[in-house]
């Protein structure tokens, strides 16, 4: 048996990546307190599974610094790009959490603002809102990877491209709000801070970022594995021919 015989591929999963992308309408429904809990709760759970995988990933950035190899090199691209996702996708529920929980009406208001600095630039940095801050996001890192991945993966890329680009001229992701929030421009922050309060709009403003994020999540999940199943395959190879 070689050292490589109980390392498994990956498998590559299709997905309708559709279903991420849609438009929520606010209802006028009231999140009651037996459901803040259970969000909080569904919070909790998915902040404990995705933080278990921040050490593994930093691991493989560790493992492959510093490598000249470009296939190495492209690997550790990809999972940088993962890393920030799954950062991203953490903050952004850290910060859904504790909106949720803020009982007294400030802290609500100011963790709400904090929120859309969140919204806004965690959507800028993935994939951006014109060509210069495109040109600087993670999204722009990967065509030269993809460009040697297998076809499925290509279509997955050209579809999820789409998608973010028409999200990235759906609305002004609250700028203005980050705007204010950021640079602390007293006047309109305590405009925006003044806002009426719905919670359960609120939380559909957090999904509307998270649920990007989960379906890019997804989808550098199937690169990664692409990566791993090529590497694995190599070192399959090279073992044979030492045998």
């Amino acid at each position: 048996m070689t050292e490589t015989d109980t390392i498994q591929y990956a498998q590559i999963r299709e997905y309708n990546f559709k279903e991420y992308f849609q438009k929520f309408q606010y209802n006028g429904k009231v999140i009651s307190d037996d459901e803040r809990k259970e969000f909080i709760k569904g919070l909790d759970e998915s902040l404990a599974q995705y933080s278990e995988g921040l050490p593994l990933i930093k691991e493989g950035l560790d493992n492959y610094k510093d490598n000249d190899n470009d296939f190495l090199k492209a690997y550790r691209t990809a999972l940088s790009v993962y890393l920030f996702v799954l950062i991203t996708s953490i903050d952004c529920l850290v910060i859904s959490k504790y909106f949720l929980l803020a009982d007294k009406d400030y802290d609500k208001r100011f963790m709400r603002g904090k929120m859309k600095i969140i919204l806004n630039e965690g959507f800028k940095k993935l994939y951006g809102f014109e060509k210069k801050t495109n040109k600087e996001s993670e999204w722009n890192k990967l065509p030269n990877i993809i460009a040697n991945c297998p076809e499925n993966i290509k279509r997955q890329y050209r579809d999820l491209s789409e998608r973010l680009e028409e999200h990235s001229k759906s609305s002004s992701w609250w700028k203005k709000v980050r705007e204010a929030e950021t640079h602390i421009v007293a006047e309109k922050l305590y405009e925006s801070r003044c806002e009426e309060i719905i919670e359960s709009k609120v939380m559909m403003d957090s999904v509307k970022l998270f649920s990007t994020l989960y379906a890019v999540q997804l989808f550098t999940t199937n690169v990664n594995a692409w990566f791993h199943n090529t590497t694995l395959k190599i070192y399959r190879e090279q073992e044979a021919r030492k045998a």
